[in-house]
């Protein structure tokens, strides 16, 4: 798996969340899909630490190839045959072998749920 020790693109901010999640560097973003569903459900805020690393089972926030941060996907680290595997919880959705030109952005260390 590749990890990055760069600080995550600058993404404009429609609100500020004050929080007490630790990490110099942790962000927050907001889950864009139903594929993590029924733990993680559209419009959720979700707290990302960068500077932790991330096993098989840990929840992951992974940068698109092409780097668009439009394009990240929240998934679940699993190791299949030696193989890092990006897993959704929706059956709807497939499992993605981990490339090489897909970077790891953080490991997801909170979920605010929307009430």
């Amino acid at each position: 798996m590749v990890t990055s020790g760069e600080v995550p693109r600058l993404i404009q901010a429609e609100a500020l969340l004050e929080t007490d999640v630790p990490g110099q560097r942790t962000f927050a973003m907001q889950v864009r899909d139903n594929s993590m569903q029924p733990l993680f459900s559209e419009g959720e805020i979700i707290f990302i630490n960068p500077d932790l690393p991330s096993e098989p089972g840990h929840y992951v926030v992974v940068e698109s190839e092409d780097g668009r941060p439009e394009g990240a996907l929240l998934r679940q680290v699993k190791e299949i045959g030696g193989q890092a595997i990006l897993h959704p919880l929706n059956r709807r959705y497939e499992d993605i072998p981990v490339t090489k030109q897909q970077r790891i952005r953080g490991r997801v260390v909170r979920l605010r749920k929307n009430l």
